[in-house]
């Protein structure tokens, strides 16, 4: 076989989960949106905040389409938030990440070799599949949307409706007590330690190791700050304890490099970024049309007058990161980083 063909399979296959990821940021979107208003995130599309015209599906592309449109509407020519293709691409790059990694290592950070010798690879993935291993990066994948569905409603000043969090709990709970495979770590060693075994099968091991770490997490979190409570908690169901805790100590790492690139994006002495309608004006335009009001620039003319597409994401990255708010985000940043280095992080403990 070509040398090449390998790494450039892999490639294919990484950035086709980067493309899944991109997806459900999309779709977290408008879940972040609606959920909290009580409204369905099944019927309806996507809309214009000015307008309300439909979005049309080309123009949904992840990231591209709001590129393409110049972040604007393709009808009104109105703005559309940078945040839209900024959780777009954030999704697709962790969530997506996290997954080629754990998939195209064959199981690689897993702790103890959990799902057993494993083989890497791209094409030992499509030629032959480890399904434990697929259901494994899905279930993370799973948790990770809903972190960054918490960090999303926090950031709009709201919060999740108690209801969806408990639906995730239990959800994530039965899925480790049906499958204790996916939570490869044990309450202490000799007490329902590591590794899970390798059939799958229900069992109290699971449920109770995700019992205690939902505990642990969700009193570790009480502690620092409520914000971290139920996603702590989340963390340690699906994790277990020793999760919990050293997701709690990559938080203020992950504020810290978040405050700081925010610093480091935000230009000193930046005007303002809206622009008046007068602005847009040509030079020989009267000031005051026929009925002694002073004439709306044509939508062409607005969007020309109004700050470019990249000054728009920067300013908008520079004020995200250097929130003082954000904890989920560093809460979900922090858990993909754990996720990443599951395997060594867990020699830690012992």
């Amino acid at each position: 076989m070509v040398e090449w063909i390998v790494p450039l399979t892999d490639g294919v296959v990484a950035l086709l989960l980067m493309v899944i990821g991109g997806n459900l940021g999309s779709f977290l979107n408008v879940v972040a949106h609606r959920l909290p208003l009580g409204l369905s995130v099944v019927h309806g599309g996507s809309r214009c905040p000015d307008c309300g015209a439909a979005i049309r599906w080309h123009d949904n592309v992840p990231v591209l389409g709001w590129l393409l449109l110049g972040g604007r509407c393709r009808d009104c020519h109105g703005p559309i938030a940078p945040r839209y293709p900024m959780v777009e691409a954030t999704a697709a790059v962790v969530i997506g990440g996290v997954a080629a990694c754990e998939l195209l290592s064959g199981g690689g950070t897993v702790p103890y070799g959990g799902l057993g010798p494993g083989r890497a690879g791209a094409d030992n993935l499509l030629l032959r599949p480890d399904w434990r291993l697929v259901a494994y990066a899905a279930f993370h994948a799973w948790v990770l949307v809903d972190l960054l569905l918490a960090a999303l409603v926090e950031a709009d000043g709201r919060v999740v409706p108690r209801r969806w969090t408990t639906v995730t709990l239990v959800a994530t709970l039965a899925a480790v007590a049906l499958c204790d495979w996916l939570l490869p770590v044990g309450v202490w060693p000799g007490v329902f330690g590591g590794p899970a075994p390798a059939a799958p099968g229900w069992g109290p091991r699971g449920l109770v190791v995700g019992m205690v770490g939902w505990v642990v997490g969700l009193a570790a979190g009480a502690m620092v700050s409520p914000a971290l409570r139920d996603g702590l908690g989340l963390v340690g169901a699906a994790l277990g304890w020793q999760a919990a805790l050293g997701v709690l100590l990559l938080v203020p790492v992950c504020r810290g490099i978040r405050r700081r690139c925010g610093a480091l994006l935000a230009p000193a002495d930046e005007p303002a970024v809206d622009t008046h309608p007068l602005d847009a004006l040509p030079p020989d335009a009267p000031v005051l049309d026929a009925h002694g009001a002073p004439p709306s620039p044509s939508p062409h003319e607005a969007v020309a007058a109004g700050p470019s597409v990249g000054r728009r994401l920067r300013s908008a990255a520079a004020a995200g990161l250097g929130s003082e708010a954000g904890l989920g985000g560093d809460l979900f940043l922090a858990t993909a980083i754990h996720l990443v280095a599951w395997r060594w992080w867990t020699g830690l403990w012992g």
